[in-house]
């Protein structure tokens, strides 16, 4: 019988951990990667085969002076029941295929280090891909039918909290009421689930969790609102036009396209650019929208949301940071504050919230009644979103590794599951 393995496929980052031997490993996806253990959620398609993924999708599309396609954010596209694929260099792919190739390959990587086929997989999803529940469940059908099309013959499915959950509860002493909060690049899920050590081996845990809910919130979210405070102002947003001598606003449909990355690999199309040019022949903002036409032509998006993490993250440490990006005649060298960043995403924290607390009121429990609350996910480091956690827990607050802890989990249970 081939080694189960569980796959956290994220928004931003993805990992894997074998049950082999007994025992949990980790699976070394992607050794140029700046985070141990996990691989970027990136595709890069050229003109001719073969496709690329994680650090090495980055540096092909780089060696190959930003042309072709990178592809980040795919999983914000499974509820999307208006895209079902797109386009590469005259060839349809639709969204399962996509998806199913970047499975493929951390499939490929699980095996290399297992020494054997593995087509047993327990795969994470959100508590809720999409509050639609017709949406969530396109959702999970097309992940499941990914991890089909890549060679996976047994597919199970648990949910990312609760995964986050397993990995935690080994490190318990007795039993203990836990809220965990898993906020990623894409999805906020949230589980409120009683843990102990005795607990930790059964198979069977339904009995276990009293609720879960969820937000589609999350780090690209962030991003997203960085970017309209700090760089759509200077590619032409909220600017003007006079199309027959008549000034008018100009739609902002393409600027908000820019925002997030599932959105902005189909922004360039030839009509977008065609509108552009339109645009350009009467717009008051010449440089700005001259900025974003080079921007889509150049295929500059990735480094610009380079630019932004380097920001994001910058302020989850310092009060003040700048925005500095340079491509092509592009120049942008944007300060923000901290209070400014926690302006912008607040309205998405104020969901976060919501969730939270909702999915309390709906168990009827207090604040006080959690033992515990066990956060991962790169959005759980953000200065504001920790806030929200502390004026509610206090100082029950636990953080484990934040890009690693759903693998974990997904690989003590995908034992379980699959050795009974």
């Amino acid at each position: 019988m081939s080694p189960p393995v569980g796959i956290d496929f994220g928004t931003s980052n993805s990992a894997a951990v074998l049950h082999i031997g007994g025992g949990v490993s980790p699976v070394a996806l992607d050794a140029q990667s700046t985070i141990a253990d996990t691989s970027p959620t990136l595709l890069y398609f050229g003109e001719s085969p073969p496709a690329h993924f994680g650090t090495a999708a980055i540096r092909a599309y780089i060696e190959h002076s930003l042309s072709g396609r990178l592809l980040q954010a795919i999983k914000k596209h499974l509820p999307s029941p208006g895209f079902d694929g797109t386009y590469l260099f005259g060839r349809f792919r639709p969204v399962e295929e996509i998806v199913a190739g970047y499975l493929a390959y951390v499939r490929a990587s699980v095996e290399a280090q297992a020494g054997e086929k593995v087509t047993q997989v327990l795969l994470g999803r959100p508590a809720r891909f999409h509050a639609d529940p017709t949406r969530d469940a396109l959702a999970e059908r097309r992940l499941v039918k990914a991890a089909r099309i890549a060679g996976f013959t047994e597919i199970e499915l648990q949910l990312e909290p609760i995964a986050a959950a397993r990995s935690f509860e080994r490190s318990l002493s007795g039993e203990v009421l836990c809220l965990v909060g898993d906020l990623g690049g894409g999805t906020s899920d949230f589980t409120v689930m009683r843990l102990s050590p005795e607990r930790a081996g059964q198979r069977d845990r339904a009995g276990d969790v009293l609720g879960s809910a969820g937000v589609p919130v999350g780090g690209t979210d962030f991003d997203a609102r960085i970017l309209m405070r700090a760089v759509l102002p200077h590619l032409g947003m909220n600017s003007d036009y006079a199309p027959e001598g008549r000034v008018v606003p100009l739609p902002t449909a393409l600027h908000l396209a820019v925002c997030r990355w599932h959105t902005l690999a189909l922004a360039s199309s030839k009509q977008n650019m065609a509108m552009l040019d339109y645009w350009l022949r009467s717009a008051h903002d010449q440089g700005g929208l001259k900025w974003l036409r080079e921007l889509l032509d150049q295929n500059y998006g990735y480094l610009l949301f380079q630019a932004v993490e380097r920001l994001k993250v910058a302020l989850s440490q310092e009060e003040v940071a700048r925005l500095t990006f340079e491509a092509g005649t592009i120049r942008l060298d944007v300060p923000m504050s901290r209070r400014e960043f926690e302006a912008a995403i607040a309205p998405e924290v104020g969901e976060v919230a919501q969730s939270v607390d909702g999915l309390l009121t709906r168990l009827n429990l207090r604040p006080d009644d959690i033992g515990v609350v066990f956060l991962t996910g790169g959005s759980s480091k953000v200065p504001l979103v920790k806030r929200l956690f502390a004026e509610r827990f206090g100082s029950r607050i636990v953080a484990e590794d934040e890009f690693t802890s759903i693998a974990s989990g997904l690989g003590i249970e995908a034992g379980e599951r699959f050795s009974a």
